[in-house]
């Protein structure tokens, strides 16, 4: 059976064997193994589709379906993620977010992390959440953790800095800091996105999940330094609050992104996939 604790190791196992078009597997106490008895195996993956024919969780399967096109990529990807209500807002104006989407969507979010060699957060986002970044709701391996902070406001207090996982804070400042488990990377202000992009870009970390917050996404949306966008819909409606993505105004509707698009069921919810490479 497929449960939150052997379904990164799946996820794992695809990723090293994405060369292979066809994959035929097998789940047992020891792990998951190859096998050449297609009719008698317990996972079967084609190109972008996959068959169970062993008992997996709902979400786990459609966390499957919505993650195995993107592990399958054999390119370097950018992808981002953001959880919204219907009406495009990710917290109230106080700055309460908890909880908007579905726990459900959590448990993918963690997927989408463990297939992460790198999660990449805006400064604001650790000061307001104070978020781990890991994968603990699956028990997946934590990708390194990439903090854009360029005042260098960050301080020890944060969970972030209170583990032994790695962290990259990339700056601006000309700050001395001592942040435990750290390297800080410091850039010009001037194009400091797209110097964070090209040093991810020559690192090792072949997928680089951006999780947030708007500010994040926003300047590597319009730098079109993103692969793939996916919102998590809430059919929730919020009225006022903060906004998902803060994209400069346009004057032209011509001048919209329209990207080819994928929409997915997780849930009580939407997993909408906006592909950049498109």
């Amino acid at each position: 059976m497929i449960r939150v604790n052997n379904i990164a190791e799946l996820f794992n196992f695809i990723k090293k064997n994405r060369n292979l078009n066809n994959l035929t597997l097998n789940i047992s106490k020891k792990g998951i193994i190859k096998t050449n008895q297609q009719g008698k195996a317990d996972i079967l993956i084609k190109n972008n589709s996959i068959v169970f024919n062993v008992k997996i969780d709902p979400i786990l399967r459609q966390s499957c379906e919505i993650i195995l096109p993107l592990i399958r990529k054999k390119d370097r990807n950018f992808i981002g993620q953001i959880g919204q209500s219907l009406d495009a807002k990710i917290a109230l104006n106080n700055g309460n977010s908890h909880y908007i989407n579905e726990k459900e969507s959590i448990t993918y979010l963690h997927c989408l992390r463990s297939i992460s060699d790198g999660i990449l957060v805006g400064v604001n986002t650790i000061i307001k959440d104070n978020p781990l970044l890991t994968t603990r709701k699956i028990k997946g391996q934590n990708p390194i953790r990439l903090i854009i902070d360029p005042s260098l406001r960050l301080t020890n207090k944060y969970k972030i800095f209170k583990d032994k996982n790695t962290n990259i804070v990339f700056t601006t400042s000309n700050k001395t800091k001592n942040l435990n488990n750290t390297t800080i990377v410091k850039f010009p202000k001037k194009n400091f996105t797209l110097s964070i992009y090209k040093f991810l870009k020559k690192s090792s970390l072949k997928y680089i999940l951006i999780e947030g917050g708007p500010t994040t996404l926003s300047h590597f949306i319009e730098q079109n330094l993103i692969n793939y966008m996916q919102f998590i819909i809430s059919p929730t409606l919020i009225g006022s609050g903060i906004s998902s993505v803060k994209l400069k105004p346009i004057t032209n509707l011509k001048k919209a992104i329209r990207r080819k698009s994928n929409f997915v069921k997780l849930g009580k919810e939407i997993v909408a996939t906006l592909d950049f490479n498109s």
